[in-house]
């Protein structure tokens, strides 16, 4: 059994209106694919801003502080060494690596969870063996209503994609 209903839209802003439509009847978790970016369907959508930022900067704060009392542990306190006259913990020599650190642990925080909150490391989902989703990719617009939402109803669901619009409504079929 599938666990969400996709309906083809000719035009984003079809798809925009099915949304708002959807949400003003108490359905919240709504998903679209679209061949390009739409500011007017996201805004529709109404997810929250990424906390993906915030994520990036404790990770990127983390690897540079990490670096730093590494540095620190193994060349000012575990085995100092004394050049130049320098005091063994000289913090000026730290700042390169502690920088990079920083950049790398941010960058690698980035990347991954990019994959992780954009949902890309799935190998499949059911939905891409829908008839007819292909064309997500080139000029169609879908509307994925999940079956799990509290607000669902088979007959009203229907009823609803059939009213805005929608060219045709598909159940795509469980991959096993």
């Amino acid at each position: 059994m599938a666990d969400r209903v996709l309906a083809e839209y000719e035009t984003e802003d079809a798809l925009a209106a099915a949304i708002r439509r959807f949400h003003g009847e108490g359905y919240r978790r709504l998903d679209a694919y679209l061949p390009f970016p739409a500011h007017e369907v996201d805004e529709a959508l109404g997810g929250r801003p990424s906390r993906l930022p915030y994520a990036i900067f404790v990770f990127g704060i983390l690897g540079a502080g990490g670096a730093y009392f590494l540095q620190w542990f193994l060349v000012g306190f575990l085995y100092p060494l004394i050049v130049g006259g320098r005091p063994p913990h000289f913090p000026l020599a730290f700042v390169i690596i502690t920088f990079e650190m920083g950049v790398l642990f941010a960058g690698l925080s980035a990347f991954f969870g990019t994959l992780v909150v954009g949902r890309l490391v799935r190998l499949l989902d059911e939905v891409q063996g829908t008839p007819g989703f292909d064309s997500a990719t080139r000029d169609r617009f879908w509307l994925e209503v999940s079956m799990r939402d509290p607000a669902y109803d088979s007959g009203v669901a229907r009823r609803l994609l059939a009213e805005t619009g929608a060219l045709r409504i598909e159940v795509p079929e469980v991959l096993r």
